[in-house]
């Protein structure tokens, strides 16, 4: 006769069991193991990271960018603490508009186009679609769009977002979304990314958008999603399907 397979005695040992058995597929390890082992970032990858306000997108985002040579980060808030204090430690040359600049000698940029006055949209638009099809004439850069939603569907910039995600592989562009709203941003930003980061998040309409990651199952990535604890971060390779969980790097000077 083969094995006695023995049945949870309870409701409570059934959801152990399952828990266990989705959190063995993303296993645990450190910020500095996880970027150093697991995060191979190349040239012409797109990254996304998903999660509501004050998880800590913008600081992880930061993290990585800090790794690159060529890099323009996008600002369309009046003012962002994290972001100012991250490009003034880093060397970043702040911009209202793109400027013909020589990249080797400015190779870090932060776009942020006045955003005081609340009819400034019109100037964000015209600011950042100009950077955008320079920078996709050039080649060579990684881009931060942080609030991909405000930045696709309010300032009407979806046509470039999905481009750069669709085509700019050849002449290695790297895009990094961050959002807070993953029901409404474009499919592209699932399907063209290398990798996506997720922190904890119930809300249905988010996570019905999960379905169809990589060959991923999509009640597994909601499962691990919905276990995740405070500042912890659910990492995908949307090409091999490996997936680690890692807590979000903590903010610089903390």
């Amino acid at each position: 006769m083969g094995d006695v397979v023995r049945l949870p005695a309870s409701r409570e040992e059934f959801r152990d069991a399952l828990s266990a058995d989705y959190e063995s597929r993303a296993p645990e390890m450190s910020w500095e193991q996880f970027k150093r082992e697991f995060f191979i970032w190349n040239p012409g990858q797109h990254v996304a990271l998903i999660g509501p306000t004050d998880s800590g997108k913008t600081t992880l985002a930061l993290n990585i960018l800090a790794d690159r040579r060529f890099v323009v980060a996008t600002a369309t808030k009046p003012y962002d603490e994290t972001l100012d204090h991250f490009a003034s430690t880093h060397r970043f040359l702040k911009l209202e508009r793109w400027e013909s600049k020589d990249p080797i000698t400015f190779p870090r940029r932060v776009l942020w186009p006045d955003a005081t006055d609340l009819y400034a949209a019109r100037k964000q638009q015209h600011a950042f679609r100009e950077a955008f099809r320079q920078i996709y004439r050039d080649g060579g850069w990684t881009v931060y769009v942080d609030e991909l939603w405000f930045v696709a569907q309010h300032l009407k910039l979806e046509f470039e977002i999905k481009t750069f995600l669709l085509q700019s592989r050849s002449n290695n562009i790297s895009l990094v979304n961050a959002t807070q709203r993953p029901a409404w941003v474009p499919l592209e930003v699932y399907d063209q990314s290398r990798w996506l980061f997720f922190w904890r998040d119930n809300d249905e309409r988010n996570l019905s958008r999960l379905s169809g990651i990589s060959w991923l199952s999509a009640n597994v990535v909601k499962s691990l999603i919905a276990r995740l604890k405070p500042h912890q971060v659910l990492v995908i390779n949307t090409r091999t399907g490996e997936m680690v969980r890692t807590m979000s790097p903590p903010p610089e000077g903390k």
